[in-house]
């Protein structure tokens, strides 16, 4: 007969606590799911369906990427060669420094409108009727879809019978080239981007400040605080995590922005507005190179996940403290 261990029964090994040992994790996870109240249970169950079909709709297409960026066309792994020719290639910095224009044009000003709009309607508009029209107007350009957006923007700027040349009468040999001018171009198809998207940054905006606790408001206009500081110590502090999300949002919509700007310049003149989607779409479906192509989406998927990491530092998306 051999001698019991402590915490086991005779001629048997010790009991392994539930903490530790290859069950560990699944333990606790059960744990922690019995935990949770019978309505968070039951959510949890009919969100997994659908966290579980963005997650595989999300997972298999970067996958796949990754693979093709480290494989030649006939299969065959060539570690880091793709990603070497695609930062080789000259016409990426030119499609990344267009890029970075034209959304050093439409991240602010699509920002400081919604944010301003927001403002105006909250602190002026008292009318729920009133607020829910102007809900329902803000809505309208968000829906369209963006091929039909570029359509309708194209029929303005267009030299010949553009509604833009014909109001302002520049027409004949003095019309305004909107679609031909380098600067004029980056201009036309900022405005549309900016047309569509200032009221998604209004409704965020607008739904953050109904989150601001009204006595603090009530607080700081008896004291004498002027407009600017209610703004900037209150009302700006509950709005910081939804800056962060409209920013990184609208971010990758600039990094992806392909519809409105094909349709109406399709990337000239020049390479005025060939954009980073623009360039990937040369590199993947008219040059047939669908490994560059795969190589520098990665690289984007990485500069986002750092810029990501590094700008929620400085802003971070937690009102608690």
């Amino acid at each position: 007969m051999t001698a019991g261990a402590p915490g086991g029964a005779i001629g048997t090994a010790p009991a392994v606590p539930p903490s530790r040992g290859p069950f560990a994790v699944p333990a606790r996870i059960r744990s922690g799911w019995y935990q949770r109240s019978r309505q968070e249970r039951l959510a949890l169950r009919l969100l997994l369906p659908v966290f579980g079909l963005v997650f595989v709709a999300a997972t298999i297409p970067f996958v796949l990427a990754v693979v093709q960026a480290l494989t030649s066309d006939d299969g065959r792994f060539i570690g880091a060669d793709n990603f070497g020719r695609a930062l080789s290639n000259d016409q990426l910095f030119e499609a990344i420094r267009q890029t970075a224009i034209y959304g050093s044009v439409v991240l602010p000003t699509e920002i400081l409108l919604g944010l301003g709009l927001a403002l105006l309607v909250h602190r002026t508009v008292k009318s729920r009727v009133l607020r829910a029209v102007i809900y329902v107007a803000a809505m309208i350009p968000i829906v369209i879809p963006q091929v039909a957006v570029g359509v309708v923007f194209r029929l303005l700027y267009i030299p010949d019978y553009g509604l833009i040349n014909v109001l302002l009468g520049q027409t004949g040999n003095s019309q305004i080239l909107w679609l031909s001018s380098p600067p004029l171009a980056i201009f036309a198809v900022a405005s549309v981007d900016i047309w569509q998207w200032t009221p998604f940054v209004y409704l965020i905006m607008f739904a953050g400040l109904q989150t601001v606790p009204p006595e603090s408001v009530e607080a700081a206009q008896l004291d004498g605080a002027t407009s600017w500081t209610q703004f900037r110590h209150i009302e700006l502090f509950y709005l910081r995590p939804l800056l962060l999300l409209v920013f990184f949002f609208r971010l990758a919509d600039v990094l992806r922005v392909f519809d409105h700007v094909y349709i109406l310049t399709g990337g000239g003149p020049g390479t005025t507005t060939q954009f980073l989607s623009l360039y990937l779409y040369r590199i993947a479906f008219r040059f047939s190179d669908l490994g560059q192509a795969s190589a520098l989406a990665v690289l984007v998927m990485a500069f986002m996940i750092v810029l990501y990491t590094v700008i929620s530092r400085f802003l971070p998306a937690d009102t608690s403290s």
